[in-house]
């Protein structure tokens, strides 16, 4: 599947969540209906990432721990993370706990690492990948964390959201 086709397929679906929560009311919060469609978004995102770019060849399956004297895998460490972190803030902001959130990120990883060895797609099963996209999805937790934190701490000051004390 190619990136574009991927890119495609999660903004139709991601349109047809937001059009069907709505017409439905269900679930009653508008922000669950805008995670639902952005989950869709986010999942096909990386979906076309993961199987619609290049590999950069290699084995079938990598064990061994990053190598951080290899600015590659340091970068493709660091770009894994970020990859995820969607994945955590949309978690935070669907109302997981954190236990929650990192087992979703944890097992989402550990689904697309399975299914790039079992189809001999020429990527590499990495555990680098494992571990960079469960830390992505615990840092976008944790970042949601702190900014309703922050949210509702100055709300408190304030009186309310329109700065009345």
């Amino acid at each position: 599947m190619s990136f574009s086709m991927a890119l495609g397929i999660g903004v139709l679906g991601c349109a047809a969540i937001a059009a069907v929560t709505f017409l439905a009311g269900r679930p009653r919060r508008m922000s669950h209906r805008v995670c639902a469609a952005l989950g869709w978004l986010w999942v096909a995102g990386v979906v076309g990432l993961t199987f619609g770019t290049r590999s950069g060849g290699g084995r079938a399956v990598n064990v061994e721990l990053l190598d951080v004297s290899n600015p590659a895998d340091v970068r493709d460490f660091l770009l894994n993370i970020l990859m995820f972190v969607p994945g955590g803030l949309l978690s935070a902001s669907a109302g997981l706990r954190f236990a929650a959130a990192a087992a979703c990120g944890f097992l989402g990883s550990l689904a697309i690492e399975v299914t790039q060895y079992l189809t001999s797609s020429g990527r590499t099963a990495d555990v680098n990948d494992l571990l960079a996209n469960s830390l992505g999805c615990v840092a976008g937790y944790a970042c949601a964390v702190a900014v309703r934190a922050v949210f509702r701490r100055a709300v408190t000051e304030t009186g309310g959201p329109s700065g009345r004390a």
